[in-house]
């Protein structure tokens, strides 16, 4: 973990974002800037959709660098009767029902606990929120004891904030989980939260990102078998695309094949299917083999026009009246989704898959950490067990059913049988579940997805001879805010 206290401010990395816009535009000169815009569905008087019984709220997001660690923590070696009457904060990003249920979580453990310990819960509604509040908390001293939040998100404060290595809490005879419990929790889950060989935080609420495919239509065009390859998402966008074309509708020529979505999970997924490599300890590359691909294969079935860009900025209803085949999300939009085609009166069967890749299906993983602040040994252990205890499989199964997030406990799925009959696209997606792989948490991811976000997007609007120079200017754009010479 880089525990450099040097920091890039937010603004630098919004103005070298815009100088890469600028090499990249000045490129774009050469061939035709503008694509061609895509036929969109009139705009016909939109019948909103029932809410559902899970309404996710997204998190905010900044670019921020890794959490520090302090050294010389206190040891585990604390008295139980000391944990008597102590009172501890929990920060959360979470809203709405969510935030209800963690309520009642944190209920439910104060009233029941053996140690007497009280949990104040603070729902703020997003990760900007939580970090206003441990800045301000630093200036008082008055800071929580346990933090949800992507970890490398706390390094955007002026001041250090100090954490602790949970490595020795989660192998601990006496306090920690037991052999049996850390095999139920699938390995790479913890490897998403270990940076040089600490583990910084505990994994809470993973969210998985696929793509949602519209099973109906896709047998229809005599598309039956599992889409594992990039021909066959290329030959299924195509098709779905020449469908459109050749009914006797007019508005949604144009449209038909994968909406294109520049999300940076999406991008990420999009590259590592092409073998790239997502390093945690490394600075991002993607001026390489597997960037020149993936972007470079995502450019051409654009310009052949099976994927668009929609005008809205929601992609259910679209999917739900068959002007797109298929749409990269999180697991969180299945209620939402659910929703739409039921207001479509659409009877289509639809699931969701992880991206075609040259290896195998890929689904990423992203989500907060739990994060003890670093404080006496007593108030440490207090958040530790309270964090612990999120993690049984009862409260996993619970947070799961609301968020619509992968459990941390591979336990956890049997409870959740019902759920995955009422919502059978989740049930698809916990079926990968041993084959998820993770995003970095790292300050080098935290800062490069918005410039390869800039960057593919220049890269689907100009010639195709332009990709390689535009993947060379990201690569130096993301080396000068990590402050290496490129390679």
């Amino acid at each position: 973990m880089n525990k450099s206290m040097n920091r890039l401010p937010v603004i630098r990395v919004l103005l070298l974002s815009v100088g890469l816009l600028i090499v990249i535009l000045s490129l774009a000169g050469c061939g035709n800037a503008t694509p061609t815009p895509t036929p969109d569905p009139p705009e016909e008087e939109e019948t909103e959709a029932p809410e559902p019984t899970s309404t996710p709220t997204p998190t905010a997001v900044v670019t921020a660098e890794e959490t520090p660690t302090q050294e010389n923590l206190p040891t585990l070696t604390v008295d139980e009767d000391d944990l008597a009457g102590l009172s501890i904060r929990f920060v959360h990003p979470w809203g709405g029902a969510e935030a209800q249920l963690i309520q009642q979580i944190a209920t439910q453990f104060s009233m029941s606990n053996p140690y007497d310990i009280w949990v104040d819960v603070e729902a703020l509604g997003g990760e900007t929120a939580v970090l206003d509040a441990l800045q301000m908390g630093q200036k008082s001293g008055d800071l929580p004891g346990l933090v949800a939040l992507h970890p490398y998100q706390l390094s955007s404060l002026p001041e250090p904030y100090f954490t602790v290595n949970l490595s020795n809490y989660f192998t601990d005879p006496g306090w920690g989980f037991s052999a049996e419990d850390q095999a139920d929790i699938p390995q790479v889950f913890i490897d998403q939260m270990t940076v040089d060989g600490s583990l910084v935080a505990l994994p809470i609420a993973p969210q998985a990102t696929v793509l949602f495919v519209n099973q109906t239509w896709a047998e229809e065009l005599d598309f039956s078998d599992a889409m594992t390859t990039m021909e066959d998402f290329q030959a299924l966008a195509c098709d779905a695309t020449a469908a459109n074309y050749g009914d006797i509708a007019t508005d949604n020529d144009g449209t038909g094949g994968w909406l294109v979505n520049m999300d940076t999970n999406v991008l990420a997924s999009w590259y590592r299917g092409f073998d790239g490599e997502l390093d945690f300890e490394s600075t991002p590359s993607f001026n390489n083999d597997a960037g020149r691909s993936a972007f470079g294969f995502l450019k051409s079935i654009y310009d052949e026009g099976c994927i668009w860009f929609g005008r809205k900025s929601e992609p259910y209803y679209y999917f739900s009246n068959r002007y797109a085949i298929m749409y990269a999300g999180s697991l969180d939009q299945i209620p939402l989704q659910t929703s739409w085609m039921d207001v479509a009166g659409s009877d289509d069967v639809w699931g969701v898959d992880g991206f075609p890749g040259v290896v195998d299906e890929v689904m990423l993983i992203n989500g907060p950490g739990l994060m003890i602040t670093a404080d006496s040994a007593e108030n440490q252990m207090a958040a530790w067990l309270f964090a612990k205890y999120l993690l049984t499989p009862e409260v996993q199964a619970k947070l799961a059913e609301q968020m619509f997030t992968l459990p941390v406990r591979t336990s956890a799925i049997d409870l959740l049988s019902d759920f995955s009959d009422a919502f059978p696209q989740w049930g698809q997606a916990a079926a990968m579940i041993e084959n998820v792989e993770p995003l970095p948490i790292s300050e080098a991811w935290g800062y490069s997805q918005w410039v390869l976000q800039d960057a593919v997007f220049r890269i689907l609007q100009t010639d195709a001879d332009q990709t390689n120079l535009i993947l060379q200017q990201l690569d130096s754009m993301i080396s000068e805010l990590e402050g290496v010479e490129p390679e």
